[in-house]
């Protein structure tokens, strides 16, 4: 087998990254509703459980190309950063549309949210 080549898990990072773009922009969607965080006057409309299971889904959509990669070169070294890869855009995701980690928006309470806890 050839040589691992870091341009092509360079590509496969970006690639995944911006196919895990619309998970997250669905996740941002569902932890604010239409009326946005404030609510808008009809107070928050939040879906947290919906929030994290998108997040997770921006995780895994982002690592699945070097996840596949990893199996075809059988690279636990690989497979090791494509579950760092899918953490970490989980994490980054959820800080990025303001989601604290129960799936609800930053600095509202459980019982606002809807949220369990």
């Amino acid at each position: 087998m050839p040589p691992l080549s870091g341009r092509t898990v360079a590509l496969l990072v970006v690639l995944g990254v911006v196919l895990a773009v619309a998970p997250a922009l669905a996740a941002g969607f569902t932890l604010c509703g239409v009326s946005g965080c404030s609510g808008a006057g009809f107070g928050v409309s939040a879906d947290p459980g919906t929030t994290r299971v998108l997040l997770v889904v921006a995780g895994l959509v982002a690592a699945l190309p070097l996840a596949g990669y990893a199996l075809r070169r059988r690279s636990g070294r690989l497979a090791a950063y494509a579950l760092a890869l899918a953490v970490a855009t989980t994490l980054v995701s959820g800080l990025l549309i303001g989601a604290d980690l129960r799936g609800c928006p930053r600095g509202v309470d459980s019982a606002t949210c809807g949220a369990p806890g």
